[in-house]
C-alpha cells in the first residue's frame, strides 16, 4: 500500500506540465496519505530501498522550484532526513544512505549562497531595553536611572549582532563538517517553522527523542532484537549548537503542537546534555522547563508564535482630590433659636 501510494505520487508529478505545477503545489499539503507514506519510506529505507532515491530526487526538485508550497513541502521531512542520515552514519551504513546525504548536501548548498551566488550572511540584533522594540519604548521607562543613555552604557549587546554564516558550499559531507551542516539545516527549518502544520511538530518531537536517547539505558531504546540476539544500538553524536537549534523547534512545538511530546523531547535533550556536559544546552533546557511549568494554569496567555505573556489584572488608580480635608475645613455654625431652647429644657 505504501509503495503503490508513493509510486502513484511520483508518476503524477512527473506527468505534470509547467502550467499544472502551481495547482499541484497548492494541494500537495492536503494529501495526508502521501505524507504518511513518504515518512514510512524514509524511516524504513531498507525495506523501500528502491524508492528512497526517487523520493529524495523529487524532494530536491521541489526545493529548487519557484513554488513556495513545494519548497515548504520538502522542509516537512527535514528533521526525519537528518535523523535517518545520522543514524545510518552511526551504524556504519553511510554508503546505503547516499540519496539522503545528497539531498541534505543539496539543500545546504542552495541556502549557503544568495541569488547572486554570493555567500549568504544572516544577522539580527538581540532584544535590548536600551533600544525600542514591539514590547517597549526606552523613553517610557519611569525611573531616572534607566534612561536610554544609561542603558546604552550598561548593555554591550547594543553594538553586537548575532550572525549566521557565511558558509561556503561543500562537495561532500565529512566527519569534520557534518555537525555544522546539520545545524545549518535545522536553522533553515526554524526559519520556516511558523508556516508548518501541527503534524510536522509532532514528527519533530518524536524524531528528536529517538535521536538523543538512542543507545542509552531507556526502555525501548537500548536493545534491538534481531534473530533473538540482543544488539546494542549505537549512540548518535550531537554537538551543543545542534541541540540548541533543536530546542528552538521544541519550544515552538510546546505551544503549537502536542505539548506532551514536546516537553518529553525537551526532557530527553536535557538528559543528553547532562550526560555530555553541555552547560549552554542545560541552561536553555532548564529555562524552558521553568518557564512552561505554569503555562497551562490559566494565568498565562499563550501566543501562537510560542511566546507566553503574563497578563496582570487590570487595576484602576484612585484620583486624589486637590482639596484635602483638614481641621480648618470644619467651621462653627450658629444654631437656630428653637434648637437652643430645646437643649436648655432638656438639661
Amino acid at each position: 500500500m505504501v509503495e503503490q501510494t508513493v509510486l502513484d505520487w511520483l508518476a503524477d508529478y512527473s506527468s505534470l506540465s509547467s502550467n499544472e505545477v502551481h495547482t499541484f503545489a497548492s494541494t500537495v499539503h492536503q494529501n495526508s496519505e502521501v505524507i504518511s507514506a513518504l515518512y514510512a519510506v524514509l524511516e524504513d529505507r531498507q525495506k523501500y530501498n528502491e524508492l528512497v532515491g526517487p523520493v529524495c530526487t523529487t524532494l530536491f526538485e521541489f526545493y529548487r522550484s519557484q513554488e513556495a508550497e513545494l519548497k515548504r513541502f520538502t522542509l516537512i521531512f527535514l528533521p526525519t532526513l537528518i535523523y535517518v542520515y545520522l543514524n545510518a552514519v552511526a551504524h556504519g551504513e553511510k554508503k546505503s544512505c547516499r540519496g539522503v546525504e545528497a539531498l541534505l548536501l543539496g539543500l545546504y548548498n542552495l541556502e549557503a549562497v544568495d541569488e547572486n551566488c554570493q555567500a549568504q550572511n544572516v544577522s539580527f540584533r538581540l532584544p535590548s531595553l536600551a533600544q525600542s522594540s514591539i514590547y517597549h519604548e526606552p523613553m517610557s521607562l519611569a525611573p531616572a536611572s534607566l534612561t536610554e543613555s544609561a542603558l546604552r552604557r550598561l548593555e554591550e549587546c547594543n553594538t553586537k549582532l548575532v550572525k549566521w554564516g557565511p558558509f561556503s558550499q561543500l562537495e561532500k559531507i565529512l566527519s569534520q563538517n557534518r555537525a555544522s551542516v546539520m545545524t545549518a539545516l535545522l536553522f533553515i527549518y526554524n526559519q520556516h517553522i511558523s508556516s508548518l502544520q501541527k503534524h510536522c511538530m509532532d514528527q519533530l518531537c518524536k524524531v528528536t527523542s529517538k535521536l538523543v536517547t538512542q543507545g542509552f539505558n531507556k526502555p525501548g531504546k537500548r536493545m534491538s532484537y534481531s534473530n533473538d540476539v540482543p544488539r546494542v544500538l549505537p549512540r548518535i553524536p550531537v554537538s551543543p549548537k545542534f541541540l540548541l537549534e533543536i530546542l528552538h523547534s521544541l519550544y515552538y512545538s510546546i505551544f503549537n503542537g502536542d505539548s506532551g511530546l514536546a516537553l518529553q523531547a525537551v526532557d530527553d535533550v536535557h538528559n543528553r546534555a547532562s550526560y555530555q556536559g553541555y552547560t549552554e544546552v542545560l541552561l536553555v533546557t532548564s529555562a524552558i522547563k521553568n518557564s512552561t511549568s505554569h503555562a497551562y494554569s490559566g494565568q498565562l496567555t499563550d501566543n501562537p508564535m510560542g511566546i507566553s505573556l503574563a497578563i496582570s489584572p487590570q487595576t484602576t488608580s484612585t484620583v486624589v482630590s486637590k482639596s484635602i480635608i483638614t481641621n480648618a475645613s470644619f467651621r462653627t455654625k450658629k444654631l437656630p433659636d428653637d434648637i437652643k431652647a430645646r437643649r436648655r429644657f432638656t438639661f
